[in-house]
């Protein structure tokens, strides 16, 4: 997880949040159903790009990168639950992207006293730190445990992607520490750089461990 800033507002959400939020809530509070077109409409195209750019593509909890194989899901960060904060449903600061298992494994969770961290208002590296493939919350802070645990920031699945990717910067830097020649060594580092952007996977864990080798 790492740091993520808003960017603006998208424009169908700018005009059309404030009616269909008044549509929405008359529904809930007079127990009527509320029919899934009006509930998903914050499920837009023009939506999905903007978060998709703020997320760099990725998973805004675990930074997995899954397009490729299925869709990443918009998120409600405080749940869009009937029972939970309605309200929210198509505010835009309380929408983020999440691979379907973050978004599955988080679902309606939501603890006020103890709140999933929040890349958007949050500094997970406040929270976090990264112990080889594993994602550690710091000491006697329950938010990040609580996140960790509940969407399962270490599960199997997850490992697995972190070490191959580990074990391919490893390469990378183990290459940098042997070369003699300055301008390819620098060149090799440029590379290593550029392997720790925002835009590539697990940059939490790869920005760590350039930051304790380089």
């Amino acid at each position: 997880m790492i740091k993520l800033t808003k960017s603006g507002e998208p424009a169908v959400l700018l005009a059309n949040k404030t009616n269909w939020k008044s549509q929405l809530l008359h529904l809930i509070a007079n127990n009527q159903p509320v029919p899934d077109s009006l509930y998903t409409r914050y499920n837009h195209d023009e939506v999905k790009d903007a978060l998709r750019t703020e997320c760099n593509s990725k998973c805004m909890y675990c930074e997995s990168k899954v397009e490729h194989i299925t869709d990443l899901h918009i998120e409600h960060i405080q749940p869009k639950a009937k029972t939970k904060f309605p309200e929210l449903t198509f505010e835009y600061a309380n929408l983020g992207l999440a691979c379907p298992l973050c978004n599955r494994n988080k679902s309606d969770t939501y603890d006020p006293n103890n709140a999933f961290i929040n890349p958007y208002i949050d500094s997970p590296d406040n929270h976090f730190y990264a112990w080889g493939v594993f994602l550690w919350p710091k000491d006697n802070d329950n938010r990040a445990r609580l996140t960790e645990l509940e969407i399962g920031l270490n599960r199997n699945e997850l490992i697995e992607a972190r070490a191959e990717r580990i074990k391919a910067l490893k390469g990378m830097i183990d290459s940098y520490k042997r070369e003699a020649n300055a301008t390819i060594k620098e060149a090799i580092r440029k590379q290593i750089m550029k392997e720790v952007g925002d835009d590539k996977v697990y940059s939490f864990f790869c920005k760590m461990l350039v930051d304790s080798e380089i």
